[in-house]
């Protein structure tokens, strides 16, 4: 049995929680992952659990910095420096965009690693840069949709955040939300975490990161997040069953302009059976067909955006509604586990 490990820099994760379903649902793709490898004798675990030794590869989910301290980030990856594992057997997966782990990105941080995993095009040299996509759980795909007539106008779908990146759309989800409030409240519901309260100060660190100058905007978007947001119908334990009842989804990633950047924001409307109005990657159509979304880029702003949602005939809702079926019949199958597992743990 081949021994991979898998640093997932995170402390509920360790002890194998990585494939508990009981910590998150969405991690039923690590659970399937292990299982589909486990078919190919490889056994897989998080790093914690067996010396780095007796690892044939190491993997890394993006990269922290160093810590002397057990459980902290990149202890680790200090420990397999220490140890002189070849840099071979050590493979970088990055999943954040740059706005989440900026660390993942420098190119220095690349040198401790003999291969990168990441779904950024256009870094891929299929030298040391491998492309992937990111993986997506499959399950709760709609057949069965509510009516044109039935449902409901729009919804957003997320947790309450910020960001003070020049490429961030934390604060677009925010003037959406803000300008569906003023302007059309009852065609738009708010749902996700963290919108009843006011904005969580540990986002104060996205300032701290180097744009010192965005304090006062910190501030500000602090203050401001008192006032509540009048839309806001809860958290949402089954998101595709909330999502199926509107017709159109805000879809926006945490950045936009990288390319390869899909998350499961999309696959979520789509699997909803809900028509997502989106907003992130520059080459979405390479991956996704321009007939299965509403791409935001296409309007001025969210006032000819609405009127062009409000306005759009049935035949034409369902036309989209056609696309995105077909490419869940014939497209989706390369986000699953097995196609992730191909390509980076299969990657020889």
């Amino acid at each position: 049995m081949r021994l991979f490990l898998i640093d997932p820099h995170e402390k509920r994760l360790y002890n194998n929680g990585l494939f508990d379903t009981g910590l998150d649902p969405n991690f039923i793709v690590w659970k399937r992952i292990r299982s589909y490898l486990a078919k190919k004798n490889i056994e897989i675990a998080t790093i914690d659990l067996h010396p780095i030794e007796t690892a044939e590869r190491i993997y890394f989910l993006d990269h922290d910095f160093f810590s002397l301290k057990p459980g902290r980030p990149s202890y680790y990856l200090q420990k397999c420096i220490e140890a002189s594992i070849p840099k071979s057997q050590l493979h970088l997966v990055i999943t954040e965009c740059p706005i989440i782990k900026p660390e993942s990105w420098l190119p220095e941080n690349h040198t401790y690693y003999g291969t990168i995993y990441t779904w950024n095009d256009s870094l891929i040299d299929n030298k040391k840069y491998f492309h992937y996509r990111w993986v997506q759980n499959l399950n709760g795909i709609q057949k069965n949709v509510p009516a044109f007539s039935e449902k409901k106008l729009l919804t957003l779908i997320n947790a309450h955040k910020t960001n003070y990146n020049p490429k961030e759309l934390y604060s677009l989800r925010i003037q959406a939300i803000r300008f569906y409030e003023k302007h059309y409240p009852e065609d738009f519901d708010l749902y996700g975490i963290g919108w009843n309260k006011p904005l969580n100060i540990k986002f104060v660190y996205s300032v701290l990161k180097g744009n010192f100058m965005k304090v006062p905007k910190f501030i500000m978007d602090f203050a401001l997040s008192y006032k509540g947001y009048s839309s806001y119908k809860g958290a949402v334990e089954d998101k595709i069953e909330v999502m199926r009842k509107y017709k159109f989804s805000l879809c926006f990633e945490n950045m936009e302009n990288i390319d390869g950047y899909i998350t499961e924001k999309i696959f979520d409307s789509l699997k909803a059976g809900t028509i997502p109005v989106y907003l992130g990657a520059q080459n979405i159509q390479k991956y996704i067909p321009k007939g299965a979304f509403v791409d935001f880029r296409n309007f001025s702003g969210f006032e000819e955006l609405t009127n062009y949602l409000i306005d759009m005939k049935e035949e034409e809702y369902h036309s989209f509604i056609d696309a995105r079926n077909s490419f869940l019949k014939m497209g989706i199958e390369q986000w699953d586990y097995k196609h992730f597992a191909e390509d980076i743990f299969l990657h020889e």
